[in-house]
């Protein structure tokens, strides 16, 4: 299940010391994955005139020498948010900036939006951040197959 490759992704690289940025609104488990193992959940909250997604700005003024990773979820649950190419290219410019920084990428909702194309994402935008990028996907939504519990992680970090 995606949720147990994050909770694993999370536990071989947080400890104590170690920031993760999570944008609010966000899914409950979130904070506290990063909590159990040590790490501090560091919540930067995103407004609904902000379309509930992480600015650059914002991502910017929230990353310390401490911060490891940033959580991005998109589409997001709970609110449904979905980062435009634009958002993401200004992302992974901050991202750039901060090389100490990795991005997990949580995509289990990525196919079930009605727009008729395909969403960006941060790897697609930026491929050059690819060993800073860990993706978790799986087919319970996608799929239907709630019961099977199929998730899986793409990346290096």
């Amino acid at each position: 299940m995606a949720k147990q490759v994050i909770f694993l992704a999370l536990m071989a690289t947080v400890e104590e010391g170690v920031e993760v940025i999570v944008p609010a609104p966000y899914w409950v488990s979130y904070p506290d994955m990063v909590s159990v193992h040590g790490g501090t959940p560091v919540i930067v909250e995103c407004t609904e005139t902000e379309r509930f997604v992480l600015t650059a700005g914002k991502l910017e003024a929230a990353i310390t020498p401490a911060t490891r990773w940033v959580i991005l979820n998109s589409p997001s649950n709970p609110t449904g948010a979905v980062y435009t190419r634009q958002e993401l290219i200004a992302l992974a410019e901050v991202f750039e900036r901060n090389p100490h920084v990795n991005v997990l990428c949580d995509e289990i909702y990525d196919e079930i939006v009605f727009t008729g194309t395909r969403l960006p994402n941060l790897l697609s935008v930026a491929p050059h951040l690819r060993d800073r990028i860990f993706v978790t996907n799986g087919v319970s939504k996608t799929y239907a197959m709630t019961g099977w519990r199929l998730g899986y992680g793409v990346g290096n970090p």
